[in-house]
């Protein structure tokens, strides 16, 4: 039950003074106990940690100094198999093989500086690699004395600089007689660098590696001037004579005379130690700061404001995972955003490249044709200057088509193409794309079968493969493009033999858990507004269109791997065009030509004329209809364009004329790229313009013959 306050009196009562006195003073008394209680729990606290920090301290380097022990050992028993039982002399002559064979098994072990074999004489050298400098008298009398295990010692160096260990076995000959000894030895940078950045994060800490009988192997930090041995009276050596193998000690270390707690363990099977020390006072000091800020702040305050920082928390964090679930929210739209305006920019790329390419076809059907009859008409007039005119006319024509194909408005053409000859062509347009900081090497197997593609989306998507390179290597690294063929069947792709092109980068890699969303359309790991999700996808449908598949393998900090399997073509590359003889042989055909470019028409009837053929010239599809109604003897060939003005385009009269003339051949021809796959579909003839004279006559007999010529991937040459 709740009451009403009281109001206050306005006389004064000493009982609630010295209530509040006594609380006052209690609050006094009960600060000072908590602040001793916690001081002392704080400090045991440290303590336990400190020990906690040095135990895993020491198992860290126990575990890196066994390692590198074991390998070694290995080395020294593989060398003692490799030199028998030989004597001094037959060792001396075998020497440089010996050495050489020291050699490669040392190549990839950074580890060894050295590796020396001894004769039982007073330690004479036998055989050596390596630049380690002649080994302490002490450490042959040791082996010599104790013929059987691993002994360990160390090697002269500069004043405070880490000294080399050697590690050495004897040679026992097969009636047991002492023979010499094979040691190996220690960079003293394999542990002073593991060392160095094991105590990196830990004031006060030292690690220490020492022999069973004190001598120290390894110090860090180095101290200038340390003896070389624990004292007799060190409380290490005092519990390793004692037999333990690991402990702890609290004690005066006799290297640096600091007090320290210590750790320290047996490594493996070796006559080695390796302790861990901290200083106390480091622990002092830190629980000393500690102590000197909970002072200042007080129990109660820090209490208070403990208390209101949790109220306080739990509302930001209320509040901060609404802004955050409203922030993913805004990037998830803008970068949806940013893809759709990228997808529209591409499309409106597109539809501008079709329409300029059009156009641009038409200017280079004109200047082939004109070309054509120039040189029929007059064989040797200007033989070089036309030529050179020809090779332009080539190159604009590819040049459209790598436009088209950037642009994803190309319709696919496929040819045989012979990597051989199309990935090294290649190299000169990857490079600028790379850049100069990035290395390029590109190889293909001699006996690599050719593919059936379309040649300008395979460059696009491997150029597109580069792009994706070049961001992962901003500073520099290495691309290779590699061709060969694959014996084996490859997961989604039917059976036979498959070609693979692989593409390796040294990249930054790609995170295991989006790699496998890399394909997907519009899908990126680059910032909004760098990378539009539309290159891997591309370069996915190319395999798919082709009959095969891509994959791609990727790990952070090791680079991005990304396979192309294609199946290998039945028949080698082979030129689609008809040979040249058949443009010159008359072909006597009557052709009506439905063209409404004044341009490409009057250069399309001599080019048609010089083969042979007659030629009627109409300029619409509803006249064109018109025209043949009236005919009693009709044309052999229709041979018309698409895009026409009026209400009768290209395709609606082809489709008229095969229902209303089934006799007459039908032959369309089209600068609109995207137009080929869909007059295809109709089973219709086709030639893309511009296209050489020779595709021409072929399309024209084969039309007249109804046989629909293979159309797209023969006219991709220009006469």
């Amino acid at each position: 039950m709740l009451t009403a306050p009281a109001t206050p009196s306005a006389s004064t009562d000493p009982k609630p003074l010295l209530s509040l006195r006594m609380l006052a003073t209690a609050c006094v008394v009960v600060l000072i106990a908590v602040y001793a209680t916690v001081g002392a729990m704080r400090y045991r606290q440290l303590r336990a940690e400190t020990e906690v920090r040095l135990d895993r301290a020491l198992r860290i380097a126990v575990e890196h100094a066994l390692k590198v022990f074991d390998t070694n050992d290995a080395l020294l028993e593989q060398a003692l198999d490799t030199l028998g039982d030989d004597a001094p002399a037959r060792l001396a002559q075998r020497a440089p093989v010996l050495e050489e064979e020291f050699r490669r098994v040392t190549r990839n072990r950074p580890q060894v500086q050295a590796i020396e074999v001894r004769s039982a004489d007073g330690g004479r050298l036998l055989a050596a690699v390596g630049s380690a400098a002649d080994p302490a008298p002490a450490a042959f009398d040791r082996t010599r004395l104790a013929p059987t295990g691993m002994h360990f010692s160390v090697r002269a160096a500069a004043p405070g600089a880490a000294r080399p260990i050697d590690m050495s076995r004897a040679r026992v000959h097969a009636d047991g007689r002492f023979a010499g000894t094979v040691s190996v030895t220690v960079r003293p940078a394999t542990f002073e660098q593991f060392h160095r950045d094991l105590v990196a994060d830990e004031p006060g800490l030292a690690i220490t590696m020492l022999r069973d009988d004190g001598l120290i192997l390894t110090r860090w930090p180095l101290l200038p001037g340390a003896p070389s041995a624990l004292a007799a009276s060190s409380p290490v050596m005092a519990r390793i004579r004692a037999g333990q193998t690991r402990g702890d000690a609290h004690g005066v270390s006799s290297v640096d005379g600091r007090e320290r707690l210590l750790r320290f363990s047996r490594v493996g099977d070796y006559p080695v130690y390796l302790g861990s020390g901290m200083e106390v006072r480091e622990i002092t000091r830190r629980w000393l700061q500690e102590m000197a800020w909970l002072a200042a702040f007080g129990v109660p305050p820090l209490i208070g404001l403990f208390l209101a920082a949790r109220v306080a928390l739990r509302r930001t964090r209320e509040a901060l995972g609404s802004a955050r679930r409203l922030q993913d929210e805004m990037v998830a739209r803008r970068q949806v955003e940013e893809a759709l305006l990228q997808a529209q920019k591409l499309e409106a790329l597109g539809r501008l490249t079709g329409g300029v390419a059009h156009d641009f076809n038409n200017t280079l059907m004109v200047i082939s044709s004109n070309l054509f009859v120039l040189r029929h008409r007059h064989p040797d007039a200007g033989t070089q200057q036309v030529e050179s005119m020809d090779r332009a006319v080539a190159s604009a024509t590819q040049l459209t088509r790598q436009l088209l194909a950037f642009s994803r408005r190309q319709a696919l053409v496929p040819e045989h193409v012979r990597l051989q000859d199309r990935l090294p062509a290649l190299a000169s347009l990857l490079a600028p794309v790379l850049g100069a900081p990035i290395e390029l090497a590109v190889s293909v197997d001699a006996d690599c079968r050719p593919i059936r593609v379309d040649p300008a989306e395979l460059e696009l998507g491997l150029i597109n493969l580069a792009i994706n390179a070049r961001d992962a290597m901003p500073a520099s690294g290495r691309f290779r493009l590699s061709a060969c063929n694959v014996g084996h069947a490859v997961p989604a792709m039917r059976e036979g033999p498959a070609v693979l092109i692989e593409a390796v980068d040294s990249g930054t890699g790609i995170d295991g858990a989006v790699i496998d969303k890399v394909f997907e359309p519009f899908f990126t790991t680059k910032p909004v507004g760098e990378g539009t999700g539309l290159g891997l996808s591309q370069v996915y449908g190319l395999c798919r269109r082709a009959g095969g598949t891509a994959t791609i393998e990727s790990e952070p900090g090791r680079g991005t791997t990304v396979r192309l399997y294609f199946p290998a073509a039945d028949e080698p590359a082979e030129d689609a065009v008809a040979p040249a003889p058949a443009a010159r042989r008359a072909l006597g055909k009557k052709v009506l030509v439905v063209e409404d470019n004044d341009a490409v028409a009057a250069a399309l009837q001599p080019l048609l004329e010089s083969i042979g053929c007659s030629v009627v010239r109409l300029d619409r599809g509803r006249a064109a209809e018109e025209w043949l109604a009236r005919q009693s003897r009709l044309p052999d060939l229709v041979l018309t364009d698409v895009v026409m003005p009026g209400e009768v385009d290209g395709l609606k009269l082809a489709r008229h004329v095969r229902a209303t003339y089934p006799g007459v051949g039908i032959v369309v021809m089209t600068g609109h790229a995207e137009q080929l796959d869909t007059i295809a579909g109709h089973g219709f003839a086709i030639i893309p313009k511009p296209c050489s004279v020779e595709v021409l006559a072929a399309a024209i007999e084969r039309g007249t013959d109804g046989a629909a010529p293979t159309g797209a991937g023969q006219a991709a040459s220009v006469a």
